[in-house]
């Protein structure tokens, strides 16, 4: 499946992601959405745009919780926000179709009766957010709308998701023994196992039968071997639909930690080059490096703020030093961060500074015997000296101050 070499370089200025926290009470009929703020400011810093992958739009009174109204308006309205917003997936079982054997497993495409009622029916989340008139509702439900974006999942699922799967599930013998040693590991806590042989065989358009020694290698009934390989596949068939997703979208993907494991079985060395991951690990190793404040769960932000910084040149500067700190020491990193030229520069940026800069200029060019066009000369060697040797750091500058600047204790 190659959705990665085909797509343009901006691929890797947008993300596809989630940033929902759920959670759900015993007894309780639904889930309860929550937003990982930081994360969420961190991506909308990182990337040009973010595409949220929604769960059902719970998400949109959690955003307004920390952006306000007006704040959650503009961000939508700003374009660095899109919303996923779909039910589209692979699940396993019988569909009105006879029961399987052991060990065959049979997939389908589900997804909602109609893509547009699926997002009108989800609306009704958008209702919960507190403290907002009838109009303001009625705004706020207008704009998500259109920050809703909808490719064409059937075709995705028919010309790249399903034939990558069929060839993964018949194939590639490596992802299939990845995938069923990570199942075992979370669902039985079964760390080590020898080598065992694993080999599927296509029996009807949608079913594949299992021939595998591990019935007789593990202390486990076939029942739960029939689920360790159906969970098997399903993950192999969500890495396979969130590929799909992100050449429809062209975004990256912002792999879960658990999910990681599984995608780097999948795509070997270009694992890191294609999830956000690193780009957000390299982030917070800077902010704590830096010993900066960082968004906190109850931290209200200004958008505005926020939206100006993205298109920054200190920003930008940022994202680009962000990708060459690997091989970088803490020591060095704490160092560009408080550099003496950026304590400099940042007087020269005050008040103070700048009319300390025109005092000087202005003086020498009424010196007799040097003039007022030495006084020029000086004011653009100034410049030049001023911008190779105390020119403040853009890196310093983001991280110490701008991104700090968005966000505050509500």
């Amino acid at each position: 499946m190659n959705v990665i070499s085909d797509q343009p370089p901006e691929i890797t200025r947008r993300l596809l992601g989630s940033s929902a926290i759920v959670t759900q009470e015993d007894g309780a009929g639904d889930i309860t959405v929550g937003l990982d703020i930081a994360g969420f400011v961190r991506r909308l810093l990182l990337f040009d745009t973010y595409v949220l992958y929604s769960v059902r739009l719970k998400e949109i009174p959690e955003i307004v919780r920390h952006f306000g109204y007006q704040g959650t308006l503009s961000l939508f309205s700003s374009g660095a926000l899109e919303i996923r917003c779909e039910c589209a997936q692979f699940m396993e079982g019988e569909f009105k179709t006879p029961p399987c054997p052991p060990l065959t497993f049979q997939f389908h495409v589900i997804e909602a009766h109609g893509r547009d009622d699926y997002l009108v029916g989800n609306l009704h989340e958008v209702n919960r957010t507190p403290a907002l008139s009838a109009t303001e509702l009625m705004n706020l439900r207008s704009a998500v709308v259109r920050a809703v974006k909808q490719p064409d999942h059937r075709e995705m699922f028919t010309t790249l998701v399903a034939p990558a799967f069929e060839s993964d599930v018949l194939q590639n013998t490596a992802l299939l023994k990845s995938a069923i040693r990570f199942v075992l590991l979370r669902e039985k806590g079964i760390n080590e196992i020898p080598d065992f042989d694993i080999h599927f065989r296509k029996v009807a358009d949608d079913r594949y039968a299992a021939e595998t020694d591990l019935t007789r290698q593990l202390t486990l009934s076939a029942d739960d071997i029939h689920q360790v390989l159906k969970m098997s596949l399903l993950g192999i068939a969500g890495v396979d639909q969130r590929l799909g997703e992100m050449s429809a979208h062209k975004a990256l993907s912002g792999f879960t930690l658990d999910e990681a494991p599984l995608f780097g079985s999948k795509l070997a060395s270009l694992a890191e080059a294609v999830s956000s991951r690193r780009t957000e690990e390299r982030f917070q190793r800077v902010v704590a490096i830096s010993g900066v404040s960082d968004v906190l769960p109850d931290s209200r932000i200004d958008v505005e703020k926020l939206l100006e910084i993205r298109n920054q040149p200190e920003a930008m500067e940022f994202r680009g030093w962000l990708s060459g700190i690997d091989k970088k020491s803490d020591l060095e990193i704490r160092e560009l961060v408080a550099a003496v030229n950026s304590k400099i520069g940042l007087l020269a940026q005050t008040t103070a500074g700048k009319a300390l800069r025109l005092a000087v200029t202005t003086a020498v060019g009424i010196v007799p015997h040097i003039g007022i066009p030495a006084g020029i000369a000086l004011g653009a060697l100034d410049q030049f000296a001023w911008d190779k040797f105390a020119r403040r750091s853009g890196v310093d500058a983001f991280i110490s101050e701008m991104y700090p600047s968005i966000f505050s204790p509500s």
